[in-house]
């Protein structure tokens, strides 16, 4: 009367590495979406520096071809009462009526860090 009988399923030591195998998964999946989440935010504010400084660097043009414009200076994102970013910008001659506009721009990390990005355009006064 011996009989074999066959058995089916898991033994316990599979299902603890199944477990473990699927915790290193999910470990790694949530570190990735925490670092993307950080480049996302870092990409905002770098766009909207980069947008900040474009604006002005497109109302400084005209201002590179009238001698009583073409002055240096700066001026200060505000997000109600904290600042987001600020520019720079100076205008460099660089000979036979064509400036070049640089506009620096400055802004916060997600650690409070500064960072510096820069903006150039060449203005030609050439009439």
């Amino acid at each position: 009367m011996n009989r074999k009988r066959k058995q089916s399923g898991f033994t316990i030591i599979e299902i603890i590495i199944a477990i473990m195998v699927l915790t290193v998964g999910l470990l790694a999946l949530v570190t990735t979406a925490a670092l993307v989440t950080r480049m996302i935010a870092r990409g905002q504010r770098s766009a909207v520096a980069s947008m900040f400084a474009s604006q002005r660097a497109e109302q400084l043009r005209p201002a590179a071809c009238i001698p009583a414009q073409r002055v240096n200076g700066s001026d200060t994102l505000w997000r109600g009462t904290n600042w987001v970013a600020y520019n720079t910008w100076t205008f460099v001659d660089e000979g036979n009526l064509y400036y070049r506009i640089r506009v620096a721009t400055v802004y916060k990390t997600i650690k409070n860090q500064m960072r510096v990005d820069t903006l150039e355009m060449g203005v030609s006064c050439l009439t």
